[in-house]
C-alpha cells in the first residue's frame, strides 16, 4: 500500500523546549555528576575527571572536564542508598534520618552520603541540575560555590546579625561559574575533586524566568524526609553535548 502522508498538519502545537521538557518523564531532577572511578569509567563510558548527566539506564550526557554553571539555590542532603529499592533521603539537617546517614556515611560501601546540594542551570544545555557535594572530598568545595548564588539584602542583614563583615557585600543575583577537576593524589590512592572558578562566558540558552522561580520553589521546598523510589541510574553508553 502506497501512502503520501507528506501533507499531515503539522505536529509542531508547542515550542520544542515545552516538548522537550515534557518527554524528560517523571519529572525528577537530573543530576550533574563529576566522574573519577567507577563502572562507568572502567567501561569507557565517560573518562576520569569529565563531568556528566546520567540520563538512563543506558545513556550518559559526558560535558567535558570543563562546564559552566550558574547556581540558583542550595539545601542539605543526605542520602542513603544501600537499598536501591527504596532509597531514602533527608533535607532536615537537624533530622535524626539525616544525622543516622551522616553518622554511617564514613563507613566502608555504606552507600550513604551528606553534604549541600545546590540547584544550578548548565549553559550548554539550559537544564536544571542537582550537583551534590556529598562526599569528603566535595563537601569542602561547597564553600567556594556559596559567593556565587544570590544574595539579597536580607541576606546581608542575617549575616550582619550574625557578627560577619558585611562592609563590601552587596545584592545581587546568581553569578555564573566554571567547574574543572583536579586529580588528588595520596599514597596509592588518587581522585579527582572539583574546581570552582569565576566564568565570564554569557548564558544564552535559559529556561523561562518563571520555570526558574518554580523550580527553586520546588527544590527548596522539598519534603524533609523521604524514600525515593527511582532507582539510580547504571550508565552503558555515552553521547556528548554539542
Amino acid at each position: 500500500m502506497n501512502l503520501d502522508l507528506n501533507q499531515l498538519p503539522s505536529t509542531q502545537f508547542a515550542s520544542q523546549e515545552d516538548f522537550d521538557r515534557l518527554g524528560k518523564g517523571a519529572g525528577f531532577l537530573s543530576r550533574l555528576q563529576l566522574y573519577t572511578k567507577g563502572t562507568a569509567v572502567n567501561k569507557r563510558l565517560i573518562g576520569p575527571g569529565e563531568y556528566g548527566i546520567p540520563e538512563g539506564e543506558d545513556t550518559i550526557l559526558v560535558l567535558g572536564d570543563s562546564i559552566d554553571v550558574l547556581p540558583l539555590t542550595r539545601r542539605p542532603k543526605a542520602i542513603d542508598m544501600s537499598d536501591k529499592e527504596a532509597i531514602i533521603t533527608s533535607y532536615d539537617a537537624q533530622s535524626d534520618t539525616f544525622k543516622d546517614i551522616a553518622a554511617r556515611a564514613g563507613g566502608k560501601d555504606s552507600g550513604c552520603m551528606y553534604g549541600i546540594s545546590f540547584l544550578v542551570i548548565e549553559r550548554t544545555t539550559g537544564q536544571f541540575l542537582e550537583f551534590f557535594c556529598g562526599t569528603k572530598s566535595t563537601r569542602p568545595e561547597a564553600g567556594k560555590i556559596a559567593p556565587f548564588l544570590p544574595l539579597s539584602s536580607a541576606d546581608i542583614e542575617r549575616l550582619a546579625a550574625a557578627g560577619n563583615d558585611v562592609s563590601k557585600m552587596e545584592p545581587h543575583g546568581p553569578l555564573p561559574m566554571t567547574l574543572k577537576s583536579k586529580l588528588v593524589e595520596k599514597g596509592t590512592y588518587s581522585w579527582h575533586v572539583p574546581i570552582v572558578l569565576k566564568c565570564s562566558t554569557p548564558f544564552s540558552k535559559m529556561p523561562k524566568e518563571a520555570d526558574i522561580y518554580a523550580e527553586v520553589a520546588k527544590f527548596v521546598t522539598a519534603r524533609g524526609s523521604e524514600v525515593e523510589t527511582e532507582p539510580a541510574p547504571v550508565a552503558d553508553t555515552k553521547k556528548r553535548r554539542r
